[in-house]
Order: structure tokens, then C-alpha cells, then sequence
């Protein structure tokens, strides 16, 4: 049976793409010049979906309100934790509202692949299925160890290499049944502490490896490379207004930003509003919304820099530095080098 239903977790605060996450969700943040979730809520569409539900936390109402009431695609739903339920606890909380089977999406990235084959590929009796993913290096990841059957065995987390039982890891993917939930109380609870080993134990947990590609907006760098990645793909990597002649493998540039002829932007982001003046050089970084690049500064290294901040003439900002939201920097008061 294809799911009609989804539930996509974008509750968390995006703390590590702070400031720009201060003043909207991570979810909501702009990638190649549209909201990060309609990637997921795309993917949904194409495999059938007609109601998704947003498990959403306190912050930023407004934003999610405006966002859900904008698709016309599918029917979008806003379901708001008054406190943090965890991963599990926001799809139980549903549990009165979804059908047999429905998808389940971790917010934190997008998996671009065929979620209609998921579905197909689900074997019978399983409580919840697993998209899982393989990839070279398990060492960074929770491996998903399965039988020839496809039922989940157990998880090793972050094997070394040359000791890893298995390639396969969570896409954050999960095809589930409301009897994977049921039998918990409402409230806080984990899929990956608490439901997942339940299901293990009970023999009730599959897997199935997919070919994906992972889509992760988490940190400033991430977002930097997300953003290459999809330009190049679409074979448009330099997006900038008219006039302005961006440099380097690729660019994003709004079209309401104003970047000065003897600028120099490459492989970044310039939010709308954002000015980068005369002879300043913007490589590998961030730029937020109406936030202001003064002549001959530097900002590079997965540098973010905050809605209407101002970077003074001559700073050199390096090594992932964060300008907090409407910040001011006096010209040269940050600098790795001496005056000349």
C-alpha cells in the first residue's frame, strides 16, 4: 500500500547554523533561493503523499503558519511541541491522525531518491522499515547490521573501519505502521534510543538499502556545499543580478543583494539585501540577510555572518567565524594581519 500520509521532525533549533537560524528555522532557510524542506516535500509529492505533517517546536510559528499555508501541492499540517519531544515522541503524539503504512522524515537532511520504491520494497510484517544507505567509511555513522531478510540485527555505532560488520547506515528514512508507537505512552522518547532496540528485540525492525544522495544543510560548511552541489546539478553554478560577474566554481547571490564591480564573491552565499562594497573579497562564506561587507574586507573560511551585521573596512574574518545578528564591526577590528 502506498503512503498516503508523512511526518517530517523540523523541531529542532538549528543551533549550528546560528544567527541565520536565530531569526528563521533551519528548515526554512533558503537553498538555491527556495526553502530547504520543499526538497522533502517534493520528494513526498513524487511518491504520492498527500498530507504531510510538520512536527514544528514554539519557535518561529509564524514562519512554519506562512510556509504551510503557501503549498499547493499537498495538504501541509503543523503539529507544535510545547516541549521537546525528542525523535519519537512527535510522530506518537499524531498517532490519532495517521493511516497504515506513512513515511517518517528526520528534518536535519534530504535524501534524494525514489521513496515510492521504499514503500515497495518494505517486506511484510515489519513494524517500521529503514531506508538505509551505504557508504565507504561507516566509522562516522551508526552502522544498521541486517540479515538476509532484510530484519534489523543490531546497531554498532561509529565501528572502526576495518572492524565495521556492515556499510549500511539510518538515511533518516522510515516507513512505519502505527503499531511500532502504539504501545507508548505520549510524551519525550527516541526512535534511536528507545523504539528502534525495542523493535530488535522483538524481530519487528527491517532494512532496506537504497541508492540515495544525502542533501544536509546542518552547518555553515554543509550549507556551502549543499548549495555547489545543487547549482552544478542544475547547471546554473553561478546565480547572481544582473551586472554582477561572481568568480570562482560557483556562486548564489540574491537578486536584491548588491555586490560592488570591484568585489570579488566565490563559492558562497549572499542573502537578500546583503551589500558587499568595492575590492572586498567573499570566498567560502556566508552572508546574511541585509548584512553589509565594507571595502577591501575578507571574509572566508565558512565564515556566517548575521543579518544586518556590518564588516568593516579591512576586517579579515577566517575559521568559521559566527557575526551575531545587527553586530558592527569597526573598520580593521578583526585582523590576522598587522597594518602594513
Amino acid at each position: 500500500m502506498t503512503p498516503k500520509q508523512a511526518v517530517v521532525l523540523v523541531g529542532g533549533r538549528g543551533t549550528r547554523m546560528w544567527p541565520l537560524s536565530a531569526e528563521m528555522p533551519k528548515g526554512l532557510l533558503p537553498l538555491a533561493g527556495v526553502p530547504f524542506i520543499d526538497y522533502q516535500v517534493s520528494r513526498l509529492v513524487d511518491a504520492g503523499v498527500r498530507e504531510i505533517f510538520l512536527a514544528v517546536g514554539t519557535d518561529h510559528l509564524d514562519a512554519w503558519r506562512e510556509y504551510a499555508a503557501a503549498v499547493e501541492s499537498v495538504s501541509v499540517r503543523l503539529s507544535v511541541e510545547q516541549e521537546p519531544l525528542d525523535t519519537a515522541g512527535p510522530v506518537r503524539a499524531l498517532l490519532g491522525d495517521l493511516d497504515d503504512p506513512f513515511f517518517v522524515l528526520n528534518g536535519d537532511v534530504v535524501v534524494r531518491t525514489d521513496l515510492g520504491r521504499l514503500a515497495g520494497s518494505a517486506p511484510d510484517g515489519a513494524a517500521a522499515t529503514l531506508a538505509l544507505v551505504e557508504v565507504d567509511d561507516p566509522s562516522a555513522y551508526g552502522v544498521v547490521v541486517t540479515d538476509d531478510r532484510g530484519t534489523v540485527e543490531r546497531f554498532v555505532e561509529k565501528p572502526p573501519r576495518a572492524q565495521a560488520p556492515a556499510r549500511t547506515v539510518n538515511a533518516g528514512i522510515y516507513l512505519m505502521r502505527r503499531e511500532a508507537l502504539s504501545a507508548y505512552a505520549p510524551g519525550p522518547r527516541s526512535f534511536e534510543q528507545v523504539v528502534f532496540p525495542d523493535l530488535v528485540e522483538q524481530g519487528r525492525l527491517a532494512g532496506v538499502v537504497i541508492e540515495a544522495a544525502w542533501i544536509d544543510i546542518g552547518t555553515p560548511s554543509l550549507y556551502l556545499d549543499t548549495h555547489a552541489e545543487v547549482l552544478t546539478e542544475r547547471g546554473t553554478p553561478h546565480v547572481a543580478p544582473d551586472g554582477v560577474d561572481a568568480a570562482g566554481a560557483w556562486a548564489w547571490i540574491a537578486a536584491d543583494a548588491t555586490v560592488a564591480p570591484g568585489a570579488r564573491v566565490s563559492e558562497s552565499v549572499i542573502l537578500g539585501g546583503a551589500i558587499v562594497e568595492d575590492g572586498a573579497v567573499v570566498h567560502r562564506a556566508i552572508v546574511g540577510w541585509d548584512a553589509r561587507i565594507g571595502r577591501a574586507a575578507v571574509v572566508t573560511g565558512a565564515t556566517l555572518v548575521g543579518p544586518r551585521a556590518v564588516v568593516g573596512p579591512g576586517c579579515e574574518l577566517d575559521h568559521g567565524m559566527r557575526v551575531a545578528a545587527d553586530t558592527v564591526l569597526s573598520a580593521r577590528a578583526v585582523t590576522f594581519r598587522p597594518p602594513d
